[in-house]
């Protein structure tokens, strides 16, 4: 169920094929134990207009969606190991950073939910 966002300069484009960064981001995130297979949903959004402190340099933000449920300490191990993996790949871009936010469970719906109410 999480859905992971990541953010990024276009530019990044050209340190890393775009696919290996959305893998990078899943496989990292799966080897923390704290999903199932077929879980995590990961998509990549690339700008050509932005600032980063009033300068266009390259950035990758990444939004991490879950379901609400997880405690304080595996958010923040999620966050560090995905920000360690992005900063081990990517040690030329200045601005890389993690949110994890929580999706109350008792306003998410999905397909799923959806068919069984039906």
């Amino acid at each position: 169920m999480p859905h992971c966002l990541i953010e990024g300069a276009r530019s990044l484009e050209k340190i890393l094929e775009p696919g290996a960064l959305v893998a990078l981001v899943h496989d990292t995130a799966m080897g923390t134990g704290l999903f199932k297979e077929g879980e995590v949903k990961v998509r990549l959004s690339l700008y050509d207009h932005y600032s980063v402190g009033g300068n266009q340099s390259d950035f990758v933000h990444v939004i991490f969606y879950l379901l609400a449920g997880r405690t304080d300490e595996q958010k923040k191990a999620l966050s560090m190991a995905i920000v360690r993996k992005l900063v081990e790949r990517l040690p030329e871009v200045e601005s890389i950073s993690l949110d994890v936010r929580d999706m109350r469970r008792e306003a998410f719906s999905n397909r799923r939910h959806c068919l069984d109410a039906g």
